[in-house]
Formats: C-alpha cells, sequence, structure tokens
C-alpha cells in the first residue's frame, strides 16, 4: 500500500462533492444533503503478493439525502454512485484507487518491471436478499493508465448486525482478473528474470486471483461522529500463487487491517 493512491483518491473523493451551502444550524431540511467524510489509515502488503508491509488508506465519502436512512457500506467497497435502485438493489459507476508495486517498496524486485498505482473506474451491482441483514455486491473495474491496468472483479458477501450503536460485518470475499492485469503484477518476462537471477519467466494468465474473509465494526457516538474498524484477509489462487514473485519475495497470505473516523453533517436547504 502507499500514499498515492489515497492522495489520489481523497481529491477524486473531494472533487465529487457538490457545491452546496451547509446550513447554519448543521440540521438537514427537507431538500438538503447528509455529506460524510472522513479517513481511513490502514496497514497491509506493499504490493500484490508482498510479505512486507507499509501503510496507506483510503478517504471515507458518502452523500445522501437528508430524508434517506443511513446505509450499509463495507470498508473495502469502492466509491459507488447508485443511479439506479432501491432499499434491496442498486447499480451504477464505482471508482477506486489501485496501488502499486516499486523497487523502492522491495529491494528484491531488482530488473523486475514497475507497476505504476491508477485510479480504476467501473459499475457495481448491489443485492440484499435478506434486507438490511445479507449484501452480495460485485465491482468490475479499469484502471485509467491503459490496458495494462486490466481488467479486476470484487465478488463480497456480507452478514450485517445492527446491536444498539454497533453495526457488525463480514463475510467471504472473491477477486479474478483478465490477463493483463496478471501479467503486469504476477508475470515475468524473460529479460526481467536474467536481470534478477532469482526468479523464472512466468506468463501468469486470467482466472482466480484470491479467495478471503473481511469482517468490520463501526460505533456510531453520535449522529455525526463514527469510529470504524476493520481487517481483511486473502489467500492468492491459481496463477497469482504460482509467481516466481510470490514464491520467492512474497506470501500467498495477505492481511490488511485498519481503522477509521468519519464526520457527518447537513448541507442544503
Amino acid at each position: 500500500m502507499r500514499v498515492v493512491p489515497f492522495l489520489a483518491c481523497m481529491a477524486l473523493s473531494c472533487a465529487a462533492l457538490p457545491a452546496l451551502a451547509a446550513d447554519p444550524q448543521g440540521q438537514p431540511s427537507a431538500g438538503g444533503w447528509v455529506v460524510t467524510l472522513g479517513v481511513m489509515p490502514a496497514v497491509g502488503p506493499r504490493y500484490d503478493g508482498a510479505k512486507l508491509y507499509g501503510l496507506g488508506g483510503s478517504p471515507i465519502f458518502d452523500i445522501r439525502r437528508a430524508d434517506q436512512p443511513k446505509g450499509f457500506s463495507a470498508p473495502d467497497d469502492g466509491f459507488d454512485i447508485s443511479l439506479f435502485g432501491n432499499d434491496v438493489f442498486g447499480i451504477g459507476p464505482v471508482f477506486n484507487a489501485r496501488g502499486g508495486r516499486y523497487l523502492s517498496a522491495d529491494r528484491s524486485l531488482y530488473g523486475l518491471r514497475d507497476v505504476p498505482w491508477t485510479i480504476e473506474s467501473g459499475i457495481f451491482v448491489e443485492f440484499w436478499p435478506l434486507k438490511d441483514r445479507l449484501r452480495t455486491r460485485l465491482e468490475v473495474r479499469h484502471g485509467f493508465r491503459g490496458r495494462s491496468d486490466g481488467f479486476v472483479g470484487d465478488l463480497s458477501v456480507d452478514w450485517v448486525e445492527k446491536l444498539g450503536a454497533f453495526t457488525v460485518s463480514g463475510g467471504p470475499r472473491f477477486s479474478v482478473a483478465d490477463a493483463d492485469y496478471m501479467d503486469a503484477n504476477f508475470g515475468v518476462l524473460p529479460a526481467e528474470a536474467a536481470a534478477n537471477r532469482r526468479v523464472t519467466a512466468f506468463d501468469a494468465s486470467a482466472g482466480p486471483k484470491s479467495v478471503g474473509l473481511a469482517a468490520a465494526v463501526s460505533y456510531d457516538w453520535s449522529a455525526t461522529w463514527t469510529t470504524t474498524a476493520f481487517v481483511r484477509y486473502d489467500r492468492l489462487v491459481a496463477d497469482a500463487a504460482k509467481s516466481p514473485i510470490v514464491r520467492h519475495f512474497g506470501t500467498r497470505d495477505q492481511i490488511t487491517v485498519g481503522t477509521g473516523l468519519s464526520y457527518s453533517f447537513a448541507v442544503g436547504d
């Protein structure tokens, strides 16, 4: 994880904030909005498959009409805008910051190409088989930088329990990626293998990338302040696990832990 994607995602979130005037009393009126802003630092692998950890994170951003109840969002969701749907179904664009891989993050990567960080865009589909309890979500995203960024698909299932001021959630995770993504992050070219001398050439194919679990707990201190803690575990599979980069320099087991603080306030008339 790196600071650059965090700053880029923060800028993306702030740019999405409408130019609305705040209610001087801090209370939403019939036509007003509720905006939530925050930050969620996290510690996780420095790149896909790394065994070394670094500090990163993401912004927290949400906007809803004042007459709409606060919805559920998992910490590892991308930033989305629901264009169509209701309280059991939603679909729309989604954005995310994808970290890169750089020699400065791990000197063992000598001779291997850098993988630049990027901002991803795509589409999400969300469905609640059990309203307010069981959520399924699919995100399909592609980076802005070019074809080599590739497509990534993330499927998540969350059981959600509200216990007073607490919200506890968690469930399985599954990720797939196309050949462009897999080759950039897990493949090794013959010239790279010759330069590094510790890995052999490897052609990573499209397919499953990881399976895992995630859990989170949030606490509403008031109508405005919320804290959240989360943990996510991913196990690399298929060609991601077979990659010489993972086998020689990294690990199949990827763990991310973070905590966040958010503030909600009313804007508009």
